[in-house]
């Protein structure tokens, strides 16, 4: 199997506005930081915007264009980060002209549903390019006024508009907040659409349908972290930092959900399943990433400084090859067709809660769940939560009893997310909640981390043709994880006990 590629990408941080026609610019002088301002260069930009039939990827606010002219020409996809911040991912030109690289089609797989993807627009463009400088002429930022021309298809009435661009260079955000006072004191407002391809085809996009009551509330959270896997899978293809954790995250937030009121919909349990296959799948790659940090950590606790080198790198020798394979085991399951049935059976769910057919079909009368039926899911999961924790105080053996705290973990875990379905219903009572449960779920995952390090070690320790030296020095970091171990435990009951006692107002 080949290792995927590593993509590279630049984070951009802009802000867009609507601009009237032959509305321009207002002085620019007097910015924070800013010595001057060149004049401005005309460019002439054609992209060619690509998505599924459906238009997956512009419902995910992501966008996959092939542009000509100006001084990033190329292909690209843009994919959200945060407010005003996308990661831009670039590839050449190339010859082809209405294929994107299957390296883009690649990253973007699961957000598509592995389904093909069409021309949906083309997007001409008139930008005049403004750049703002400091005394060194360094840039700063650059300001661009764009009059766009957009064409849906051959011999469609084309759209046009004016729109104002901000895009920082090394400036902080400091800038972009003057430079927006500014054009809002000239009558220039924030663009509503988020990318020019959204302003051109928002009226296909399909309406956002209000659920009510509790099968609404459900709805609203898978959907919400649907999005998040997706975007989260992108970065995992990527090898972007954090994004398998995330990914796990968000796996792990469905699969509770389902766990919890799966009876109470009387949905399909099968779905829970397919999400802890995938889950599987790429907890050795975050848990190598997570455990290779705190080894290396712990390192600095051994006394005997000059052995200190030796087991750095006997432990990057040991991580390095087995993230490597981790890595290669989490792209191949994120391309099988299992891990895409998943995600066709998420939509389906998603769709059937907000069209009420959930838990409905043939020699089924619907069900009406009601706000108390979630909160007596939830007591009954922390009852089961609260027979896993004295189990673990009554344990016999070492063995044993991590093995039942870690049980634990699970179900404390499954709950949290199980508490943030319920927020709607019961906002304040469940933030006190799931701040408790934030402590409780720090300490249990303070305690799993040790006890997977510890494994970790005693692999290592095992390992033929290592000097005594590092392997003594394996053996005092394994000591440091024995000891964090047993203070976290020591803890557990009585950490347990404030966390529930926060929650029980949501079901009382």
């Amino acid at each position: 199997m080949t290792m995927p590629p590593r993509i590279d990408a630049v984070q951009e941080s802009e802000r867009k506005y609507t601009a009237g026609d032959g509305q321009q610019l207002p002085d620019l002088s007097g910015l924070p930081g800013v010595d001057g301002h060149p004049e401005p260069e005309l460019q002439q930009l054609s992209a060619r915007y690509y998505d599924t039939g459906d238009l997956r990827l512009l419902r995910a606010g992501i966008t996959l264009r092939r542009r000509e002219g100006g001084h990033d020409a190329g292909w690209h996809t843009k994919l959200p980060a945060g407010t005003d911040t996308r990661t831009e991912v670039r590839f050449p030109l190339g010859d082809d002209t209405d294929r994107p690289p299957a390296e883009l089609l690649a990253l973007l797989r699961g957000v598509r549903r592995a389904r093909p993807v069409v021309l949906a627009a083309v997007l001409d463009t008139q930008r005049w390019r403004h750049r703002l400088i400091d005394e060194e002429g360094r840039g700063l930022a650059e300001i661009v006024v764009d009059d766009v021309t957009a064409t849906r298809e051959e011999g469609s009435e084309p759209q046009r508009w004016r729109e104002i661009e901000v895009e920082l260079a090394s400036g902080g955000t400091e800038l972009l907040d003057a430079v927006e006072e500014r054009l809002t004191a000239a009558g220039i407002e924030r663009a509503p659409s988020p990318s020019k391809l959204h302003r051109a085809l928002a009226d296909l996009l399909p309406a956002e349908e209000q659920v009510p009551g509790p099968a609404g509330h459900l709805r609203d959270y898978l959907r919400g972290e649907l999005r998040t896997l997706e975007l989260a899978e992108i970065g995992v293809r990527r090898d972007a930092p954090d994004a398998v954790h995330s990914m796990r995250k968000a796996l792990r937030r469905i699969r509770s959900a389902l766990q919890t009121y799966a009876g109470t919909f009387a949905i399909d349990d099968g779905l829970v399943e397919e999400l802890r296959w995938t889950g599987r799948k790429l907890s050795p790659s975050r848990d190598l990433e997570v455990q290779w940090e705190r080894i290396v950590g712990r390192i600095e606790e051994v006394p005997v400084v000059a052995q200190r080198e030796a087991i750095r790198a006997r432990v990057d020798e040991y991580f390095s090859a087995r993230s490597d394979a981790a890595r290669l085991e989490a792209v191949a399951a994120l391309d099988s067709d299992r891990y895409a049935a998943l995600l066709e059976a998420l939509d389906a769910l998603i769709d059937g809660l907000a069209a009420g057919t959930v838990g409905s079909g043939p020699g089924r009368e619907r069900r009406q769940v009601r706000p108390k039926d979630l909160d007596r899911a939830l007591a009954r999961l922390a009852k089961k939560v609260s027979r896993r924790v004295r189990h673990a105080g009554e344990a016999a053996t070492h063995a044993e009893r991590d093995e039942l705290v870690h049980r634990a973990r699970k179900g404390a875990k499954r709950m949290r997310y199980a508490i943030e379905v319920l927020r709607p219903l019961h906002r304040k009572r469940a933030e006190r909640a799931l701040d408790h449960f934030d402590d409780f779920q720090d300490l249990l995952g303070e305690f799993q981390d040790s006890v997977v390090a510890r494994e970790h070690l005693l692999d290592m320790v095992s390992e033929q043709d290592h000097a005594a030296e590092s392997s003594f020095g394996l053996g005092i970091v394994y000591q440091r994880e024995l000891e964090a171990g047993e203070e976290q435990v020591a803890q557990l009951e009585r950490a347990w006990k404030r966390a529930r006692r926060a929650a029980k107002p949501l079901w009382k």
